[in-house]
């Protein structure tokens, strides 16, 4: 989970994070609230390289930037399913 805004390292490490996981083959998911639902865009590669990338377009359109048809629309509903899924949680 990202809640860091544009100016914080919390995207770096998530996607720095992500993308390492990946590699080794495990499954990735991420879900982007508050602030960090800033990073829509930039972790769009993940979501290419086969990561579940949701961001919460409550939180995102809160503040100016949820943009319909944007892929990974979703709300705290995501959460708790990805959440319910996960062996790991992280939150940055």
């Amino acid at each position: 989970m990202l809640l860091s805004g544009e100016r914080s390292e919390g995207a770096h490490s998530a996607r720095e994070l992500a993308a390492e996981a990946l590699r080794q083959g495990w499954r990735v998911s991420l879900f982007l609230a508050g602030d960090g639902t800033a990073h829509t865009g930039s972790m769009a590669p993940l979501r290419e390289a086969g990561a579940r990338v949701v961001h919460c377009s409550a939180d995102a359109a809160v503040r100016g930037w949820d943009r319909s048809g944007t892929p990974g629309r979703g709300s705290f509903v995501d959460l708790g399913n990805l959440a319910t899924d996960a062996d790991r949680v992280l939150v940055l």
